[in-house]
């Protein structure tokens, strides 16, 4: 008989901010999308929806999460001690005695074709021994595994999900494979830049796309139609900055007729757990730290036509991370809003520039990308 797998999926709680709100609604519209495909899938035995009290409710809400509820187990979060991933999990799996299973990131999937869900199931469903699968090797969004026993083991290792992959094949021995970069693979909805990217792709769900018309700042999708554009013409220059990857670069080199710039660095920061200790070194935030942001978007406004900066690695080399209310502000030039007094020079000056800036965390130099050249080829936008 063939085995079947139990799916775990895990939403935690929004902001207080308009920018997190709006974020987080949508990670909820994303997570209850994923059931509804998860639901259509044989070899799915269960599907775990690990979420706070307060999520559980609005959830019960949705038309679209009661049509496709069936086989869900509800694992409500403590509300006694602060969220650890490694803690959460390996709690839910001694629980549910979790062996073959698919960990997945409750907005890491919203442009995922069923047919390659269902490929990743059937390949973890034959493996045998120490076997897992992910989105992404280095930044683990969603991750199936052969025997999830192991976790509680790791536990230490794993404050966040996207050390997953990297943990299991370096400290668990296991064979961890990933899929091909796509924006199906790749784009996870973490910013509000995240959801920009998702707005024109032709794989974007009908509810999702409308809610992001009707919620997202008219501004930040004419600045994304803008860049675009320049992305789209033939001999226009573009710079790629931050933790870019050699596959986003050949992707970017095959799909278009650009002049491609790139500063890589700190790629790997997340999934090694570097950004939260202090000692991220990046060689931007050294530049501006001397000459100020105001110099380098002039310099940069000189040499491209178009930029995609991921400012989390900017962020990171100040050793304070900014709230999510200024981070996602940023994200989106809302200058007013954002109160850490560098991040909000840093925005206005890239704001200033006459050549069009896209900001954002890894999605502006990942899943982002590779939705925009997605949706190029398409014709719909650009």
């Amino acid at each position: 008989m063939s085995r079947k797998i139990t799916a775990l999926i895990m939403l935690g709680k929004g902001g207080t901010s308009n920018c997190e709100a709006l974020v987080h609604n949508a990670r909820r519209k994303a997570a209850i999308y994923t059931v509804q495909k998860l639901s259509r899938i044989d070899k799915v035995e269960n599907i775990i929806v690990a979420v706070p009290q307060q999520e559980k409710y609005v959830w019960e809400q949705d038309n679209y999460f009661n049509n496709s509820s069936e086989n869900v187990i509800w694992d409500l979060d403590p509300s006694d001690h602060p969220f650890h991933f490694g803690r959460r999990v390996s709690e839910i799996v001694r629980k549910n005695n979790l062996e073959c299973m698919l960990y997945i990131g409750g907005a890491s999937m919203p442009l995922l074709k069923l047919t390659i869900l269902e490929e990743v199931i059937d390949k973890l469903i034959k493996a045998r021994d120490k076997y897992a699968i992910t989105n992404n090797f280095h930044s683990s969004d969603w991750l199936g595994i052969t025997d999830g026993s192991v976790i509680p083991m790791l536990t230490k290792w794993l404050p966040r999900d996207n050390m997953l992959g990297w943990v299991l094949q370096n400290r668990g021995g296991f064979i961890v494979d990933a899929l091909p970069p796509s924006a199906g693979t790749q784009l996870d909805i973490d910013t509000p830049t995240d959801l920009v990217a998702m707005r024109w792709h032709p794989d974007t769900p009908s509810d999702m796309r409308s809610f992001l018309v009707k919620n997202l700042p008219h501004e930040s999708l004419a600045r994304w139609e803008k860049a675009a554009q320049k992305l789209n013409t033939p001999g226009n220059h573009v710079a790629l900055i931050g933790r870019v990857s050699p596959y986003l670069w050949q992707m970017l080199q095959s799909n278009s007729e650009a002049w491609i710039r790139v500063f890589s660095e700190e790629q790997g920061m997340t999934s090694r757990g570097r950004w939260g200790g202090g000692t991220v070194q990046s060689l931007l935030g050294h530049y501006i730290d001397i000459l100020g942001a105001n110099v380098l978007f002039e310099k940069l406004d000189e040499m491209v036509d178009v930029g995609f900066i991921d400012t989390r690695v900017y962020m990171a080399h100040h050793g304070r991370w900014p709230t999510a209310a200024d981070r996602y502000a940023s994200d989106l030039f809302q200058t007013e809003q954002i109160r850490n007094k560098n991040l909000r020079r840093f925005t206005q000056a890239a704001l200033e520039c006459h050549s069009p800036i896209i900001l954002g965390a890894y999605g502006s130099v990942s899943g982002g990308l590779y939705s925009l050249i997605e949706t190029i080829k398409t014709g719909a936008i650009g």
